[in-house]
Formats: C-alpha cells, sequence, structure tokens
C-alpha cells in the first residue's frame, strides 16, 4: 500500500522528497482526519502527526501540503478504490433481468462563505453564499458505489442526469427521484437498451395510444365508480417526442391526499400561487412510468421496487450523523476538497466491509445487516481499521472475522410496522424472479 501511494504521489506531482510528510504518511493522517465526526483543526493535524508518528510539523507546513497536487492525489486514490470494488450479490435471482439496479439522489450542505467562488450557493436569509451537492449513484443489487461527484449547490440533478446518460449500460434499471426527470434522457435509455423507474412529473401531459390527452379527473370518477384501486394502462408521455411507457396507477388514502395536499398548498402560499385543479387531481394518484415489460415487473410490485429508492436516503442520513460530511469549519478550498474525499474513501471501505458481511450472514442467516449500525461501529472501530490497511493478508483476514462476530451481535436490520422491510422486497423479487 505505501508503495501503491507513493506512485501515485509522483504521478500526481505531490512527491516531495524533502517533505517530512511522505505520502503515505500524509494520506493516513487524512484518514484519521476524516474519520472524525466534528472539526478536526491544523493543530489537532500537527499533534497526531507528532503522536503517531513523531513527525515534528508545524500547522502552517501542513497547510501549505494542501495545494492541488494534494487534491489530485487524494482524488486518485478514490478513483481506484471505486474501480476496484468487490461486487457481491444478496441473492443470485435478485431482479436477475437487469445487470445492476441503480438508484441516484443528491444531498445539499452549505459551506463557508470563504468557498463561494469555487462553490457558489444561493445566498439569501436562510441559506449560504456558499454550498455543495454531492450526487452519490448506488448498485444496489451488486453493493457497488458507481458515482460520487462533488459540484456546486446550483448544480441540479436534472443537470446531473443530461450529462451523465452515457455512464447507463444495457440491462441496467435505473430508479431516480423527480429531480432528474426528463423525457429526453429516459428516450437516452430505452435507445441504451436500459430501462427506469420513475414518478410522472404532475405537470407532465400524458396521452393515450390513440394520441388522446388523458384527463385524470374523468380516470379518478371512472376508478372510484368501479371500486378500482390499481391499474394500468400503456401510454405515451411528453408534449414532444412522445415517451412510450407503462403508467402504473394507484389511488391513494384520503387521510394521505389530504396530508399532501395541505404540504403543497402551504408552499405555494409561501409563493404567493394557488394549488391548481390539475394538481389537485393528480395528487390522488401515485403515477409511477417505466418501460420494464409486464412480465419481468408486474404492476401489482412496482411501487414496491420503487420504494428501494428509499435507501439512498438513509445512506445520506448516515453519512451525516455518523460521518459528520457536511460539518465544514472555514478551511482552504484545497483542504476542504482532501477531507471530503477522504471521507469518501472510508465511506466506501466501509461499505465494502458492509456488503462482504451482508452477504455472508444474509445467505447463512436469511436476515439483513443494518447499514447505518455496522457503520456507525466501523465509524468508532476506525483506529483497527487503520492498523490494518498496511497489514499482511493473515492480519486482515483475523480482523474482518473479528469484525463479523462484532457486527452479528445486535446490528440486524429490524422490521418497522406498516412498512416493508427491504428483506421483504428481496424475497419478493427473487421469487418473482424464479417465476
Amino acid at each position: 500500500m505505501p508503495e501503491k501511494l507513493q506512485r501515485k504521489a509522483v504521478e500526481c506531482g505531490f512527491y516531495k522528497r524533502s517533505s517530512k510528510l511522505l505520502p503515505a504518511k500524509f494520506f493516513d493522517l487524512l484518514l484519521h482526519s476524516a474519520s472524525i465526526n466534528g472539526q478536526f483543526s491544523l493543530s489537532k493535524f500537527s499533534c497526531e502527526a507528532a503522536v503517531s508518528s513523531g513527525i515534528s510539523i508545524t500547522k502552517q507546513a501542513l497547510d501549505g501540503r494542501f495545494d492541488q497536487t494534494a487534491v489530485s492525489f487524494v482524488k486518485s486514490v478514490l478513483e481506484d478504490q471505486l474501480n476496484n470494488q468487490i461486487g457481491q450479490t444478496l441473492e443470485a435471482d435478485f431482479l436477475k433481468k437487469f445487470g445492476r439496479v441503480r438508484i441516484k439522489d443528491s444531498t445539499r450542505f452549505d459551506l463557508p462563505d470563504r468557498l463561494k467562488d469555487k462553490f457558489p450557493g444561493f445566498g439569501g436569509k436562510i441559506t449560504s453564499e456558499a454550498g455543495t451537492s454531492i450526487q452519490y449513484e448506488f448498485d444496489i443489487k451488486n453493493g457497488k458505489m458507481l458515482d460520487l461527484d462533488i459540484t456546486s449547490v446550483k448544480r441540479t440533478d436534472y443537470q446531473d442526469a443530461g450529462e451523465k446518460v452515457s455512464d447507463i449500460e444495457k440491462g441496467d434499471l435505473v430508479i431516480r427521484d423527480l429531480g432528474y426527470f426528463s423525457s429526453d434522457v429516459l428516450k437516452q435509455i430505452m435507445i441504451q437498451e436500459a430501462f427506469f423507474l420513475s414518478r410522472l412529473k404532475m405537470k407532465m401531459l400524458v396521452f393515450d395510444e390513440d394520441l388522446n390527452e388523458i384527463s385524470f379527473s374523468k380516470l379518478y370518477t371512472r376508478m372510484t365508480k368501479n371500486n378500482f384501486a390499481h391499474t394500468e394502462m400503456k401510454v405515451l408521455i411528453g408534449k414532444k417526442g412522445k415517451v412510450p411507457v407503462r403508467l402504473i396507477i394507484d389511488i391513494i388514502p384520503d387521510e394521505v391526499y389530504q396530508k399532501r395536499l395541505r404540504i403543497i398548498e402551504k408552499e405555494n402560499k409561501k409563493k404567493g400561487c394557488k394549488t391548481s385543479d390539475e394538481y389537485k387531481i393528480r395528487a390522488r394518484f401515485n403515477l409511477l412510468i417505466t418501460n420494464v415489460e409486464t412480465k419481468d415487473l408486474p404492476s401489482e410490485q412496482v411501487y414496491c421496487l420503487y420504494k428501494i429508492r428509499w435507501q439512498i436516503e438513509l445512506i445520506f442520513k448516515t453519512w451525516k450523523s455518523v460521518c459528520g460530511i457536511h460539518k465544514i469549519h472555514p478551511m482552504s478550498y484545497h483542504r476542504l476538497m482532501c477531507l471530503l474525499y477522504a471521507k469518501f474513501i472510508l465511506i466506501l471501505i466501509n461499505n465494502q466491509i458492509i456488503n462482504l458481511l451482508q452477504c455472508n450472514f444474509y445467505k447463512r442467516n436469511n436476515a439483513l445487516l443494518s447499514r447505518s449500525k455496522c457503520f456507525s461501529t466501523l465509524m468508532n472501530y476506525f483506529y483497527k481499521t487503520r492498523e490494518v490497511l498496511n497489514a499482511p493478508k493473515r492480519q486482515i483476514v483475523e480482523y474482518m472475522h473479528e469484525i463479523a462476530a462484532l457486527l452479528s451481535k445486535n446490528h440486524w436490520l429490524e422490521k418497522r410496522k406498516d412498512r416493508v422491510n427491504y428483506v421483504e422486497i428481496i424475497e419478493l423479487f427473487t421469487l418473482q424472479s424464479n417465476n
């Protein structure tokens, strides 16, 4: 590992023979600082260098080490880790129709105002002059990170969808929220012989196969009259270049509808506008679209599969509560980027450990480990992970056995009342694949 890090440092121009803090030690200290949930000042960085390595270096000298070559070095280590992940599925038959099941979302947080030139924010009374958006995509079938991008908060999910559509491969299933919705992107996914599952935008025009615009008011009347809570139809969406999709329609309970309406009317009141009648009628439905054939994804299972997207929200919550990824105190741009890339390297290392153990335990016990519980424990035990990163293979194996024994106690995913459990989703789509 140290030799590999030194090689990468030389390639990035970061290696300096005259420096006390060689690349491998710099990287080790950076990972330590990244494991702290909160502020880790240059003074603490300097003290850690003295305590763990006997290296005497001032905080001014340390600050000078954070430059563009350091950013390139740490980023190259992250990219190397991303390219060499070990993928493993929980069940061989889980959604076997698809090569990868891609879920993507972004998380945003404010940054110190001094970074506004690099990460311009929206400003105003409630938001900072600087802010970042972390675009994250995860293959939930194989347990791999697919995309990790640090951008300005002003770069939208919609822009990301258009710029990254070429990364989607034949056989992929793409599950995303409405922020990424674009009929052009959906068409491109279909051209690439991949699949999508998304909610339908409220204002998107919908036509039947005879190109007649669908009236959701009439649809609601017809469904309630016939006592239908669920249906599906083949439709075309979009005003121009209409996209053929399956539209899956579920009428929501009235109490859910009233809650949905209260939220949107409160938002519209702040904006000084009224909620349209068309929105009000569409709000009575859950409307999902997909190009997956019915035989591969029955309409009754579409909404259940879409719920798998919420796993990424849990991941973001864990990043913030356990890793403190959003707790950024004033620092230079280069130091910030090194810190964020180091945090993601830690996240990736922990994710690989959790995924390998989760697959092993699921096959033995038919139960899933809780990613959030496991991640929290691994962060608390990071000092042990840090010790074995450069250790011989035998020591790494011993460490994995130790961690496996630790996580097998009280780290299981619990079933929540009135909510479909992730295990149940896996079992449902494993059974469906076998039929």
